[in-house]
């Protein structure tokens, strides 16, 4: 199943650009110029206190991980109750209209311990009876099928494989 791209965090807001750190590691641009012309010529006037520049910049990312702006509000109502929610926007379409400006890839952790342990002489099955997990286990984490904590790596590594952990941040 595929992980919906989410917004973490605004980078900078620039004119109508707003840069962003996506769930997925990726920076982002979005360029609210084309979106905003859209909606002025599909005359979708709820949107019409964002082509204030002063206002546009408040953007923030909200708790369900996109853009909202603190203090504008919609009006809508729904089995004939109505309300006022805060104007927020599509993460789907955010993404999909946005520009990738660079991707954080991570690291490949499944080949490493693959290569490890192949270098170790090691079967997946020895290296799950060390550490205390499963083959099954092993075998997803090789295939990039299973997240890892790095506890549970470090007792794979040295525990599993009798190797040092070393890491390094740069």
């Amino acid at each position: 199943m595929r992980r919906l791209p989410r917004i973490i965090k605004i980078i900078s807001v620039r004119s109508f650009t707003v840069r962003t750190l996506w769930n997925n590691g990726e920076v982002r641009d979005i360029d609210f110029k084309p979106i905003m012309e859209t909606w002025k010529k599909n005359q979708e006037e709820m949107y019409e206190p964002l082509y204030e520049t002063k206002i546009f910049r408040k953007v923030a990312v909200s708790p369900e991980h996109t853009l909202y702006w603190p203090g504008v509000y919609l009006k809508i109502t729904f089995n004939g109750i109505t309300q006022e929610v805060p104007l927020d926007l599509d993460p789907d379409v955010l993404y999909d209209q946005s520009l990738l400006i660079k991707r954080y890839d991570r690291p490949n952790i499944g080949l490493l311990l693959r290569q490890a342990r192949e270098n170790a002489g090691l079967s997946q099955s020895q290296v799950a009876l060390n550490s205390g997990t499963s083959r099954t286990y092993i075998s997803r984490i090789e295939n990039e099928h299973s997240d890892i904590q790095f506890d549970v790596f470090y007792k794979i590594v040295t525990l599993g494989m009798g190797k040092e952990v070393k890491v390094s941040i740069e």
